[in-house]
């Protein structure tokens, strides 16, 4: 982006600097525009949300809304093999994740085919895979805690119980 591209304003400075983030392992894994806690949520499964495109001016009903920029990020990342997730609710959802290029972690998915941001609305990043600082594990790296607060998710020391 150039810087003709839009006029400055006193706080461009911080916004436009770029977050890194990186697998638990240490891997480079991602860039953005934006810190990775100040983006939206998915409740489904408590993922950090990547605006691909930008929203449309009009939504379907016709009416005029907001339009929502995409973020801008590169991530360095390999595919993994697509896969389908029962959802609590018996929905089925296809993924198509993506990995740590070192050591196979899963750092998120998509759900449009390979490759990376080929034309999906969204990128979707899971809780606790990257880190801000490198060599160090981010508070929700270790996910008991988040599997415990997901309604509809009862778990015990031999894993998911039967309903």
């Amino acid at each position: 982006m150039s810087s003709t591209a839009r006029p400055h304003r006193k706080n461009d400075r911080t916004r436009s600097a770029l977050n890194i983030y990186y697998c638990l392992c240490g891997e480079f894994a991602l860039v953005c525009d934006r810190p990775l806690s100040s983006l939206p949520v998915r409740p489904l499964d408590q993922s950090r949300v990547l605006r691909c495109l930008d929203s449309p001016p009009y939504s379907t009903t016709g009416a005029p809304q907001k339009v929502r920029p995409a973020r801008v990020f590169k991530i360095s990342a390999q595919q993994a093999p697509a896969k389908l997730i029962r959802r609590s609710d018996g929905t089925l959802e296809k993924q198509y994740p993506f990995e740590c290029a070192r050591c196979h972690l899963q750092l998120g998915y998509e759900h449009t085919p390979p490759p990376l941001k080929s034309g999906g609305g969204f990128t979707f990043v899971l809780p606790g895979a990257l880190t801000d600082r490198q060599g160090f594990a981010p508070p929700d790296a270790f996910l008991e805690q988040l599997l415990t607060s997901i309604p509809h998710a009862e778990h015990d020391a031999q894993g998911p119980k039967a309903e």
